[in-house]
């Protein structure tokens, strides 16, 4: 009977155009042709041996796999540039076992990511990597971050006040839940570099925390977002376009006084601003700007220029909201901390008419502001990130005004709330919170008995 898999007599042509393994008992047909009533024949002519593989890699490993301990050995192998002696019979390409079929899986040689050094590193579509999530990069930033990407290690910085999180160039981070196509406890162990940043071609992976949860995020190129935006219908317009419209409703000069007027009056009730990022009618984003523009109206009695240059003008409230809409259509596929915090607004600010409800669209708002904030991770604690002390305050500052938002809505209107307590872990406010806030030790005082007060709400809510 005709040995498994062997070596010297070759299979039938149709065993060899099915790839499978040709046995023969006696005498042709074989089991396959006898099994599929075919004839057995051995007319077509062996094909030709490939020799595009290197030699040294074919023959030292492939070789190894497929050798069997009872033929005779003192063959040898012919590889690109001459013969390999090797002492064992190599069979015809086409011949050769499946990978599944290899005795022994260890021979196969090792794969070797040498090639990744040789990469355009400095080529555009890899350049927005060495950005995140680095502050204020320069251009000497992305050489040492390419030559610490080639040399990575497992530990992050002993000092994180310069690792920013949020707020670096348009690259909006995106939180890894615990399950699903990339896990954190996988992720971590990937050889991360410096600054807790594993990078891909178009994203990476930012660890922010290793224990005794990982918790990483995502960092996407914004043009990956352009194909989804492009299929749900929503037209991504440029920055400069929504910036002309906002000024043409609300002009710098105004602008800065408005800003003025939350800064006094609604800052103090909605601390979501840190000062190494306040906002600025020159950097802050049109549907934020616009959304603190909205707010802030109601409170321009209170300037002696504002309360006269719109004694005979209403506010112009329904092209702000349309700057809002339009962006946050596009900016709802990479939420931001920006968009988080025009959201929010939106949702504090009262109605200009009293005498109609809009309760459904301020919950269905409320709804796309507690997702929008869970995709960047706002319901996670960050105390213990290894990210800047400024940015922890105002992610658990900001963490809080969304939490709070959502149960005395929910009291208002009489609804079950968005938040469920054990999957948002910044439920209240701590005394030192206050950091890079710019609020007054009394208006801070004021702000932790307002958490005091919703943590009582939140246990009424609870038992009804």
């Amino acid at each position: 009977m005709r040995k498994y898999m062997s070596k010297r007599q070759r299979p039938c042509d149709f065993c060899r155009s099915r790839k499978t393994a040709c046995r023969i008992e006696g005498s042709p047909p074989c089991r396959s042709c006898q099994l599929h009533a075919k004839e057995c024949t051995f007319v077509e002519a062996a094909r030709p041996r490939k020799k595009h593989m290197a030699a040294d890699a074919f023959a030292g490993s492939f070789a190894e796999a497929v050798v069997d301990e009872h033929e005779p050995v003192g063959a040898s192998i012919e590889g690109v540039g001459g013969e390999v002696s090797l002492g064992v019979s190599v069979p015809d390409v086409d011949d050769a076992p499946s990978l599944t079929d290899a005795p022994n899986a260890e021979s196969f040689p090792e794969m070797s990511m040498q090639f990744l050094d040789n990469l355009d590193m400095d080529g555009s579509e890899y350049r927005f990597m060495f950005r995140s999530p680095a502050s204020n990069p320069s251009p000497t930033a992305d050489v040492s971050a390419t030559s610490q990407s080639q040399s990575p290690s497992t530990s992050h910085p002993t000092d994180s006040s310069d690792i920013l999180l949020d707020g670096t160039g348009g690259l909006n981070p995106e939180t890894l839940g615990l399950t699903g196509h990339m896990d954190p406890y996988l992720l971590q162990s990937y050889q991360f570099d410096h600054a807790g940043t594993f990078k891909f071609k178009q994203l990476a992976i930012q660890s922010v925390q290793q224990d005794p949860v990982p918790v990483q995020f995502l960092v996407s190129q914004p043009s990956l977002f352009a194909k989804s935006r492009e299929e749900a219908g929503h037209d991504v317009v440029p920055e400069s376009e929504f910036r002309s419209r906002l000024e043409k409703e609300v002009s710098e000069p105004m602008g800065k006084r408005l800003i003025t007027l939350y800064q006094r009056f609604i800052a103090p009730q909605y601390p979501i601003f840190s000062t190494q990022l306040p906002p600025d009618p020159a950097s802050t984003p049109s549907h934020l700007l616009a959304a603190i523009y909205s707010i802030s109206f109601p409170f321009a009695i209170y300037d002696d220029k504002l309360c006269i240059d719109l004694a005979y003008d209403s506010p112009p409230y329904a092209s702000l909201s349309r700057i809002i809409n339009a962006a946050l259509a596009a900016e709802l596929h990479s939420p931001s901390i920006a968009l988080v915090q025009t959201l929010l607004l939106v949702v504090a600010r009262p109605s200009s008419n009293p005498l109609v409800s809009d309760a459904s669209c301020r919950w269905s708002m409320l709804g796309l502001l507690v997702a929008a904030a869970v995709n960047i991770g706002l319901h996670l604690d960050p105390l213990a990130w290894k990210i800047s002390s400024s940015q922890i305050c105002q992610r658990r500052r900001l963490s809080f005004a969304v939490y709070a938002t959502d149960k005395w809505l929910a009291a208002s209107l009489g609804r079950p709330p968005h938040i469920n307590n054990e999957n948002w872990l910044v439920t209240s406010l701590r005394p030192s919170d206050v950091h890079d806030s710019e609020l007054s030790d009394e208006q801070w005082t004021e702000m932790l008995d307002m958490s005091s007060l919703t943590d009582v709400l939140a246990s009424t809510l609870s038992g009804l």
